[in-house]
């Protein structure tokens, strides 16, 4: 028997889900997109501040012949999908809902290597750190779907996992494509064989669906998990962020025919989050969706950095707070992380106060909706720009009882920077804070990490490429009313 122990970046807090799977809607055919929903909900700080804890997941179901379903945050920042196990009989545990691996006819107790557990011996376990909690779990091996799925005819599962479905006996080296890390990669139309021999097995389990690895908790401390309404997460990091290439949904996704195409955009997913009720939030798989671009803008590309960590991590060459260049980065070593599991913006305690102090205004008639002033932070081939509408709220006065925007955000698993505002301040001169989270991330990342987290996402149309690795953005054209 092996342990292993991993740690995540981030976790985001509660929320409430609807999923739906959509084939190929806006985007090239053979794509799978899964609905999304927010839940945004209202919570009082310790120094009587108003906060809020959100969260976008999606609907899976597992196993054959009738589907268990899930509740799962699809996160970025890590490499497994992890749902509690019904051997796990913590009130925690059942308060959410448990896979059986008894009820599905397709399921496979396996190690880590994929191999086949042996009676009577110990089995290998994963300890997975997030923020103050841990999960530990064993490993399964069974048919995953996206989205909501009716009642599916049973497909027999060998004796052993195959190695076409990604759990192969012993381990799996993978192949690198590192060749292509800063190419821009033709869109043109490729088919292969393997194109369509994945497309076969696709089409024989159901768009969406595929056969992975995966570990089911069998125990979970209450701190945090017992305040999560959502079941389990969906790891979207790099291969190496997870035990092996055939625990990775979109390595493993993209090999099994779950979507399909061009082998170009086999392992992009893009991510839409949406501003208002008018639109819904999605992630798509096997390519992106252009009709969420703003018209006349194209997707810039960004390389991915130290892809060996698993982290969708990239080179940050500057930071101008309020037409401020800042030095903080001059030594080439800042970096940022894309994150879809945290609900703000996340920065180093050595340069978050001077971004607040630089960032913090007084309130004007449109209250924190306007554009200045904007943090700018400049990768290698886009600069983000965000204003106070996209990272700020506003604190005392009329305009707080206004709000709050979309841009206040919960904190995840650091402290959110809050300044409390003064009691004598009158009504109609209130502040705008920028919600930002101060945190300092442990080697190997770099101590200068950010972390891109929901404003950043719900300003730019945001689509991640495993196979150059890059990630690209575009702002992003949301549906506003008609006044």
């Amino acid at each position: 028997m092996h342990s292993f122990h991993v740690v995540f970046l981030a976790i985001a807090n509660v929320g409430s889900l609807s999923a739906t799977a959509i084939s190929g809607v806006g985007a090239a055919a053979g794509t799978l997109t899964v609905r999304l929903n927010k839940q945004m909900l209202p919570d009082t700080s310790s120094d009587g501040g108003r906060e809020h804890k959100s969260a976008y997941y999606g609907q899976i179901t597992i196993g054959r012949p009738t589907p268990q379903t899930f509740n799962v945050v699809f996160d970025t920042g890590s490499g497994h999908l992890i749902v509690p196990s019904v051997m796990c009989k913590t009130q925690t545990c059942k308060q959410h809902r448990r896979y059986s691996r008894r009820a599905s006819v397709t399921a496979k107790d396996i190690e880590v290597d994929g191999s086949l557990v042996v009676p009577g011996d110990g089995r290998d376990q994963l300890t997975i750190t997030f923020g103050t909690g841990e999960v530990t779990s064993v490993f399964v091996h069974d048919i995953v779907c996206l989205g909501e799925q009716e009642e599916q005819p049973v497909l027999h599962a060998s004796a052993t996992p195959s190695a076409s479905s990604g759990a192969s006996l012993g381990p799996s080296s993978g192949t690198s494509s590192g060749a292509l890390l800063g190419a821009s990669v033709s869109q043109a139309s490729i088919k292969t064989a393997s194109n369509s021999a994945n497309l076969s097995k696709g089409m024989e389990e159901g768009h969406g669906c595929l056969r992975m690895r995966f570990a089911v908790g069998i125990s979970m401390t209450d701190d945090p998990f017992d305040k999560f309404d959502f079941d389990g997460i969906l790891g979207l990091g790099l291969s190496s962020l997870s035990q092996a290439p055939p625990f990775n949904l979109v390595e493993t996704g993209a090999q099994e025919g779950a979507w399909y195409g061009d082998d170009d955009r086999l392992k992009m997913f893009g991510v839409f989050l949406a501003v208002s009720d008018f639109e819904h939030s999605e992630i798509t798989f096997g390519g992106y969706k252009p009709e969420h671009i703003t018209a006349g803008e194209q997707i810039s590309w960004n390389k991915v950095y130290d892809g060996h960590l698993g982290h969708w991590q990239l080179a940050v060459k500057s930071i101008t707070a309020d037409g401020v260049r800042l030095p903080f980065c001059d030594d080439g070593t800042c970096r940022a992380v894309v994150d879809t599991g945290t609900s703000l913006l996340g920065v180093p305690r050595k340069i978050g106060r001077e971004l607040v102090l630089r960032l913090r205004h007084k309130s004007s008639r449109a209250g924190c909706k306007t554009n200045l002033p904007a943090l700018e932070i400049q990768l290698e081939q886009f600069t983000l720009v965000l204003g106070p509408s996209d990272i700020t709220r506003a604190e005392g006065g009329v305009a707080a009882l206004k709000e709050p925007n979309a841009a206040a955000q919960e904190q995840t698993n650091s402290t959110a920077l809050k300044m409390p505002a003064n009691a004598a301040q009158e009504q109609t001169n209130a502040t705008c804070m920028p919600m930002l989270m101060f945190m300092d991330l442990p080697e190997p990342l770099s101590p200068k990490t950010l972390i891109l987290g929901e404003p950043v996402l719900q300003k730019y149309y945001t689509v991640f490429d495993a196979l150059a690795p890059r990630i690209g953005f575009a702002t992003a054209h949301h549906v506003r009313p008609t006044l």
